[in-house]
């Protein structure tokens, strides 16, 4: 039995990548790009995934003749330990100036973006996923005082994936126990931003044939 015919579990969730776009958005005319630099940070406590999706019927001779469902959304909810102030300065489109930032009640469009973690499953495979549209929404803080019991506190930001301007991806999703991913591991997929499939054949690994 292939590992794809297996029944496969997430054991956990591994670091957070982030990359940011170039210039902070997107367009329709060409693929995104992104900053060189990309954080990997070992920060994820839970990453909660929720979609929201919209369903088309139409009917026909008394019966469903489509059923077209479209989903223009997901709502990521990170709980984490911390982030660098250089991340979130970046996520909320702040030039710290004498290491200060201001925010107002002014109309703000946030910087894009991408989002992706790695799940190991429970027989050493593993899933990775990029979502290579995001803004934030919510960046909630709370700051309590210390006491007999040390604890560090979860905090939480909610962000919100929508569709590449370019293709209208949300997000991609790699799987190692696919028959076609023989070769390639999650760790490679997440060396760059995957968003289009013509940027699937760099995953192919490079074998050092000079073919006939």
């Amino acid at each position: 039995m292939t590992k794809a015919k297996e029944m496969l579990y997430p054991v956990g969730v591994e670091n957070l990548f982030i990359a940011f776009m170039t210039g902070g958005k997107d367009s329709a005319g060409e693929l995104p790009t992104y900053d060189i630099e990309m954080y990997e940070l070992p920060t994820i406590e839970t990453i909660g995934i929720a979609g929201a999706p919209a369903t088309v019927r139409k009917w026909a001779s008394n019966k469903i003749f489509v059923s077209a469902t479209k989903n223009n959304q997901y709502t990521l909810t990170l709980d984490h330990t911390s982030l660098p102030v250089e991340v979130k300065d970046k996520m909320h489109g702040k030039t710290p100036v004498n290491g200060v930032v201001f925010d107002s009640s002014n109309l703000t469009e946030y910087p894009y973006f991408a989002i992706g973690f790695i799940a190991p499953l429970n027989d050493g495979s593993k899933m990775a996923r990029w979502f290579p549209r995001v803004q934030v929404t919510t960046d909630d803080e709370s700051y309590t005082t210390t006491n007999d019991e040390a604890t560090i506190p979860t905090q939480q930001i909610v962000m919100t994936a929508t569709p590449l301007l370019f293709n209208a991806n949300t997000k991609v999703d790699f799987n190692s126990a696919r028959t076609t991913a023989e070769g390639i591991k999650a760790e490679d997929f997440m060396a760059q931003v995957i968003c289009d499939e013509s940027q699937l054949a760099s995953l192919v690994p490079d074998t050092g044939g000079t073919g006939a």
